[in-house]
Protein backbone atom coordinates (compact mmCIF):
# COMPACT_ATOMS: atom_id res chain seq x y z
CA UNK A 1 0.00 0.00 0.00
CA UNK A 2 2.79 2.91 1.10
CA UNK A 3 4.53 1.59 -2.25
CA UNK A 4 1.73 2.30 -4.31
CA UNK A 5 1.37 5.71 -2.82
CA UNK A 6 4.87 6.25 -3.36
CA UNK A 7 4.69 5.72 -6.99
CA UNK A 8 1.19 7.80 -7.28
CA UNK A 9 3.24 10.83 -5.81
CA UNK A 10 5.51 10.16 -8.10
CA UNK A 11 4.01 10.04 -11.27
CA UNK A 12 1.91 13.43 -9.98
CA UNK A 13 5.35 15.41 -9.09
CA UNK A 14 6.42 14.39 -12.93
CA UNK A 15 3.06 15.25 -14.46
CA UNK A 16 2.98 18.76 -12.60
CA UNK A 17 6.38 19.49 -13.66
CA UNK A 18 5.47 18.72 -17.75
CA UNK A 19 2.96 20.12 -17.11
CA UNK A 20 4.16 23.57 -16.12
CA UNK A 21 6.85 23.60 -18.88
CA UNK A 22 3.45 22.80 -21.67
CA UNK A 23 1.85 26.20 -19.92
CA UNK A 24 5.29 28.31 -20.35
CA UNK A 25 6.09 28.87 -16.79
CA UNK A 26 9.41 29.12 -15.15
CA UNK A 27 10.98 26.70 -13.23
CA UNK A 28 11.61 27.64 -9.61
CA UNK A 29 15.43 28.28 -9.44
CA UNK A 30 17.51 27.31 -6.36
CA UNK A 31 20.39 29.94 -5.47
CA UNK A 32 23.38 28.06 -3.50
CA UNK A 33 25.71 30.69 -1.34
CA UNK A 34 29.43 31.10 -2.31
CA UNK A 35 32.27 31.93 -0.67
CA UNK A 36 32.59 35.88 -1.27
CA UNK A 37 35.79 36.71 -3.19
CA UNK A 38 38.48 39.36 -1.34
CA UNK A 39 41.72 40.31 -1.08
CA UNK A 40 44.20 41.55 1.48
CA UNK A 41 47.52 43.98 1.50
CA UNK A 42 50.28 41.97 2.61
CA UNK A 43 52.21 44.52 5.44
CA UNK A 44 55.07 43.96 5.74
CA UNK A 45 56.19 46.74 8.08
CA UNK A 46 57.41 50.47 7.10
CA UNK A 47 60.72 50.33 4.43
CA UNK A 48 62.99 52.86 5.38
CA UNK A 49 65.38 51.54 2.02
CA UNK A 50 66.03 54.07 -0.63
CA UNK A 51 67.03 58.02 -1.72
CA UNK A 52 65.80 60.90 0.01
CA UNK A 53 65.68 64.51 -0.01
CA UNK A 54 63.84 67.40 2.19
CA UNK A 55 64.29 69.89 3.83
CA UNK A 56 65.34 71.40 7.30
CA UNK A 57 65.01 74.49 10.20
CA UNK A 58 65.52 75.47 13.36
CA UNK A 59 68.07 77.35 15.59
CA UNK A 60 71.75 77.16 15.68
CA UNK A 61 73.97 77.88 19.34
CA UNK A 62 77.45 79.21 18.32
CA UNK A 63 80.47 79.66 20.09
CA UNK A 64 83.99 80.92 19.44
CA UNK A 65 87.15 81.10 20.80
CA UNK A 66 90.41 83.13 19.78
CA UNK A 67 93.45 84.46 21.58
CA UNK A 68 94.46 87.83 19.90
CA UNK A 69 98.58 88.61 20.52
CA UNK A 70 98.05 92.42 20.04
CA UNK A 71 96.76 94.51 17.27
CA UNK A 72 99.95 95.76 16.38
CA UNK A 73 100.62 99.05 14.26
CA UNK A 74 96.96 100.37 12.91
CA UNK A 75 96.41 103.58 10.97
CA UNK A 76 93.49 105.19 12.81
CA UNK A 77 93.75 108.23 10.48
CA UNK A 78 95.39 110.43 14.05
CA UNK A 79 98.24 108.40 13.97
CA UNK A 80 99.87 104.53 14.66
CA UNK A 81 97.34 102.95 17.37
CA UNK A 82 100.61 100.68 19.36
CA UNK A 83 99.39 97.13 21.35
CA UNK A 84 101.31 94.15 21.81
CA UNK A 85 99.22 92.90 24.85
CA UNK A 86 97.38 89.55 24.45
CA UNK A 87 93.34 89.07 24.21
CA UNK A 88 91.40 85.75 24.53
CA UNK A 89 87.92 86.34 22.99
CA UNK A 90 84.92 84.17 23.17
CA UNK A 91 81.59 84.92 21.14
CA UNK A 92 78.82 83.50 21.77
CA UNK A 93 75.24 84.03 19.30
CA UNK A 94 71.83 82.37 18.74
CA UNK A 95 70.54 82.40 15.15
CA UNK A 96 68.20 80.82 12.21
CA UNK A 97 69.71 77.74 11.03
CA UNK A 98 68.11 75.66 7.60
CA UNK A 99 68.57 74.44 4.49
CA UNK A 100 68.25 71.26 2.67
CA UNK A 101 69.55 67.70 2.61
CA UNK A 102 70.13 64.45 0.72
CA UNK A 103 70.91 61.11 1.34
CA UNK A 104 70.40 57.46 0.33
CA UNK A 105 69.75 54.66 3.11
CA UNK A 106 69.20 50.56 2.95
CA UNK A 107 67.48 48.47 5.96
CA UNK A 108 68.33 44.82 7.16
CA UNK A 109 65.70 43.71 10.03
CA UNK A 110 65.24 46.87 12.13
CA UNK A 111 69.07 47.89 11.24
CA UNK A 112 69.33 51.11 8.98
CA UNK A 113 72.57 52.20 7.52
CA UNK A 114 73.15 55.07 4.78
CA UNK A 115 74.64 58.25 4.01
CA UNK A 116 73.93 61.60 3.93
CA UNK A 117 74.91 65.36 2.82
CA UNK A 118 74.00 68.19 4.15
CA UNK A 119 73.98 71.93 3.92
CA UNK A 120 72.90 75.11 6.63
CA UNK A 121 72.36 78.62 6.16
CA UNK A 122 73.80 79.90 9.59
CA UNK A 123 72.45 83.66 10.83
CA UNK A 124 75.19 83.77 13.82
CA UNK A 125 77.11 86.79 13.77
CA UNK A 126 78.23 88.20 16.69
CA UNK A 127 80.98 91.52 17.99
CA UNK A 128 82.58 92.25 21.48
CA UNK A 129 83.75 95.47 22.13
CA UNK A 130 87.13 96.65 24.06
CA UNK A 131 89.16 99.62 24.69
CA UNK A 132 92.60 99.75 23.67
CA UNK A 133 94.90 103.29 24.49
CA UNK A 134 91.63 104.71 25.05
CA UNK A 135 90.51 103.75 21.46
CA UNK A 136 87.17 101.75 20.78
CA UNK A 137 87.73 98.76 19.59
CA UNK A 138 85.35 96.13 17.90
CA UNK A 139 85.85 92.00 17.16
CA UNK A 140 83.43 90.34 15.16
CA UNK A 141 82.69 86.79 13.95
CA UNK A 142 80.42 84.63 12.13
CA UNK A 143 79.96 80.97 11.49
CA UNK A 144 77.90 80.37 7.70
CA UNK A 145 77.34 77.77 4.80
CA UNK A 146 77.96 74.55 7.10
CA UNK A 147 78.32 71.41 5.21
CA UNK A 148 77.89 68.01 6.07
CA UNK A 149 78.80 64.82 5.00
CA UNK A 150 77.77 61.69 7.58
CA UNK A 151 76.38 58.14 8.02
CA UNK A 152 73.57 57.26 9.75
CA UNK A 153 73.01 54.42 11.66
CA UNK A 154 69.66 53.61 13.29
CA UNK A 155 67.38 51.28 14.99
CA UNK A 156 63.75 51.00 13.03
CA UNK A 157 60.51 50.19 14.54
CA UNK A 158 57.94 49.77 11.77
CA UNK A 159 57.54 53.56 10.60
CA UNK A 160 59.45 55.12 13.86
CA UNK A 161 63.77 54.97 13.30
CA UNK A 162 65.96 56.41 16.21
CA UNK A 163 69.59 57.31 14.68
CA UNK A 164 73.06 58.55 15.23
CA UNK A 165 75.20 60.39 12.46
CA UNK A 166 78.84 61.46 12.35
CA UNK A 167 81.25 62.63 10.11
CA UNK A 168 83.36 65.26 8.06
CA UNK A 169 81.86 69.16 8.93
CA UNK A 170 83.15 72.38 7.08
CA UNK A 171 82.09 76.25 7.52
CA UNK A 172 83.15 79.74 6.62
CA UNK A 173 84.90 81.90 9.24
CA UNK A 174 84.80 85.18 9.19
CA UNK A 175 86.90 87.14 11.31
CA UNK A 176 86.68 91.73 11.56
CA UNK A 177 88.18 93.77 13.45
CA UNK A 178 86.89 97.45 13.97
CA UNK A 179 89.16 100.08 15.03
CA UNK A 180 87.41 103.76 16.42
CA UNK A 181 85.63 105.08 13.51
CA UNK A 182 88.03 103.86 10.39
CA UNK A 183 85.60 101.11 10.13
CA UNK A 184 86.61 97.69 9.62
CA UNK A 185 90.29 97.64 9.36
CA UNK A 186 91.16 93.54 9.12
CA UNK A 187 88.95 90.96 7.74
CA UNK A 188 90.03 87.42 7.41
CA UNK A 189 87.34 85.04 5.84
CA UNK A 190 87.65 81.44 4.77
CA UNK A 191 86.60 77.92 4.99
CA UNK A 192 87.45 75.70 7.99
CA UNK A 193 87.41 71.78 8.77
CA UNK A 194 86.33 70.02 11.57
CA UNK A 195 84.19 67.34 12.61
CA UNK A 196 80.43 66.51 13.61
CA UNK A 197 78.06 64.23 15.40
CA UNK A 198 74.83 64.25 16.08
CA UNK A 199 71.46 61.75 16.73
CA UNK A 200 67.85 62.18 15.37
CA UNK A 201 64.20 60.79 15.22
CA UNK A 202 62.47 59.93 12.10
CA UNK A 203 58.56 59.26 11.74
CA UNK A 204 57.39 57.70 8.28
CA UNK A 205 53.80 59.30 7.83
CA UNK A 206 53.44 57.97 4.61
CA UNK A 207 55.22 55.32 2.06
CA UNK A 208 57.50 58.12 1.17
CA UNK A 209 56.64 61.03 3.60
CA UNK A 210 59.13 61.33 6.67
CA UNK A 211 59.03 63.63 9.51
CA UNK A 212 61.55 64.04 11.93
CA UNK A 213 63.74 65.89 14.61
CA UNK A 214 67.73 65.90 14.73
CA UNK A 215 70.20 67.28 16.73
CA UNK A 216 74.08 68.16 15.78
CA UNK A 217 77.05 69.13 17.24
CA UNK A 218 79.73 70.80 15.11
CA UNK A 219 83.46 71.61 15.95
CA UNK A 220 85.87 73.46 14.05
CA UNK A 221 89.41 73.88 14.43
CA UNK A 222 91.05 77.41 12.65
CA UNK A 223 94.54 78.14 12.52
CA UNK A 224 96.00 81.78 12.84
CA UNK A 225 94.45 84.42 10.61
CA UNK A 226 96.04 87.46 9.72
CA UNK A 227 93.26 90.20 9.48
CA UNK A 228 94.32 92.06 6.26
CA UNK A 229 95.46 95.05 5.37
CA UNK A 230 96.05 95.40 9.12
CA UNK A 231 98.82 93.29 10.51
CA UNK A 232 96.61 92.23 13.75
CA UNK A 233 96.82 88.45 14.05
CA UNK A 234 93.99 85.84 15.13
CA UNK A 235 94.98 83.08 16.95
CA UNK A 236 93.99 79.41 17.72
CA UNK A 237 90.63 79.60 16.81
CA UNK A 238 87.84 77.03 17.82
CA UNK A 239 84.43 77.25 16.71
CA UNK A 240 81.84 74.85 18.08
CA UNK A 241 78.04 75.00 16.40
CA UNK A 242 75.36 73.00 17.96
CA UNK A 243 71.83 72.93 16.04
CA UNK A 244 68.46 71.78 16.93
CA UNK A 245 66.15 71.07 13.65
CA UNK A 246 62.79 69.98 12.24
CA UNK A 247 63.32 68.11 9.11
CA UNK A 248 60.57 67.22 6.15
CA UNK A 249 62.08 64.50 3.98
CA UNK A 250 60.61 62.65 0.64
CA UNK A 251 61.87 58.90 0.11
CA UNK A 252 62.27 57.56 -3.05
CA UNK A 253 62.37 53.62 -3.68
CA UNK A 254 61.89 50.95 -1.31
CA UNK A 255 59.37 47.75 -0.97
CA UNK A 256 55.82 48.16 -1.84
CA UNK A 257 53.41 46.70 0.14
CA UNK A 258 51.87 42.96 -1.69
CA UNK A 259 48.34 42.13 -2.77
CA UNK A 260 47.51 38.85 -2.37
CA UNK A 261 44.02 36.82 -1.95
CA UNK A 262 42.90 35.79 0.71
Amino acid sequence: MNALRLLLGTVMFVGGSLAARADGRPEPVVYTAKPPICCEVAYYGYDWSGFYLGGHAGVAFVSSEWTVPGLGVIATGTGGLIDTTSEFLEHSATGFAGGVHLGWQKQWGNTVAGLELTYTGLNTDVTSHTTVLGVPVARSSEVSNLLLVTGRLGYANDNILAYAKGGYASAEVEFDLRVGAAGVVGSSSDREHGWTAGVGLEYGIRDNVILGVEYNFVHLEVDSRTLVPSIAIANNGGVDVQSILARVSFKFGGRPDVVSAK
